[in-house]
């Protein structure tokens, strides 16, 4: 089984990531290529150029993808909510298997990501948990009893489609929590209220130096970003809920939310701290390709 090993995909909106790993998890190899969402030719041939290259110098025993959008995991077809022109209804596992002749797994980006927690990373023992990712939205991940939970539509995890501050009649869509808690919004709100391109990291970091106005934008963040979790918490109910992406590494981050967990207690209630570990993912970069891996392993 050491010699034994994987061709994992993970495909972003900016970058096609790829590597081989072995069972265990360990990446052998990795690089990646430009994403051309205007082109979903150019990326399945690119990836079945990778395939063959190291199809050569390794015992290939099968591949898998990560993927944007919804998956029909057991077709293989990407059923919606992509951006990849071509992308959308294509059966991307007997597009691969076809022409390899090898088994393959697919699944959302999200879902992979919470996959690798799961097996390899700080949801490991996890019966049931959930995975927050942030990003330019808010995805996610659901383990239930162990088994990723795709939901009958293979939607479950799309947090980010919450409305966590009510809405109105006139652009519903606006007050999803993609809106409001994603690194994306963060950054968009910061930017006007300061009238200056601002990235997520200097925000944190002027408002550790006491910058009055960051301090300000991300206390409403934090307090959005929160409310979704606490919803989480309470119709989900799992072992632990982990947040993932960049941001996610921000020290203060879990602190935060863990303090407004205290805050909304109720008296009928105890804190969601006493129910509910919160804590941060263990794979930042590598999760697609490690979560590939695991899923891949899980299937076959």
């Amino acid at each position: 089984m050491d010699s034994k090993k994987v061709v994992c995909f993970d495909i972003g909106g900016t970058f096609v990531k790829y590597g081989v790993l072995d069972y265990e998890g360990n990446i052998i190899a990795k690089d990646s290529f430009k994403t051309n969402i205007d082109n979903g030719q150019e990326i399945l041939d690119n990836m079945c150029d990778v395939i063959e290259k190291y199809m050569k110098i390794f015992q290939i025993e099968g591949i898998s993808i990560s993927s944007p959008g919804f998956v029909d995991t057991e077709l293989g077809i990407i059923t919606a909510g992509i951006i990849i022109e071509g992308f959308m209804g294509l059966n991307v596992k007997e597009y691969f298997q076809s022409r390899f002749n090898l088994p393959v797994a697919i699944d959302n980006d999200a879902n992979c990501a919470t996959i690798a927690e799961h097996k390899l990373g700080n949801g490991k023992g996890c019966k049931n948990l959930v995975c927050v990712t942030i990003g330019t939205g808010i995805g996610g991940g659901i383990i239930i009893n162990n088994e990723i939970y795709h939901g009958s539509k293979f939607m479950a995890g799309e947090f980010g489609f919450m409305f966590i501050n009510g809405t109105k009649r006139e652009n519903p869509e606006q007050y999803i929590y993609s809106n409001y808690a994603s690194t994306r919004a963060l950054v968009e709100k910061a930017s006007a209220k300061l009238n200056e391109d601002i990235d997520g990291k200097e925000i944190f970091s002027r408002a550790e130096s006491g910058d009055l106005a960051c301090q300000e934008i991300l206390e409403k963040f934090y307090d959005d970003l929160s409310l979704g979790i606490y919803n989480l918490a309470y119709i989900l109910n799992p072992d632990k809920i982990l947040l993932g992406g960049a941001i996610s590494q921000q020290e203060c981050l879990i602190d935060e939310v863990k303090k407004r967990m205290d805050r909304y207690e109720y008296s009928f209630s105890k804190s969601v701290n006493e129910y509910v570990d919160i804590d941060r993912c263990k794979f930042l970069n590598d999760a697609g390709l490690v979560g590939c891996l695991c899923n891949f392993v899980n299937k076959y």
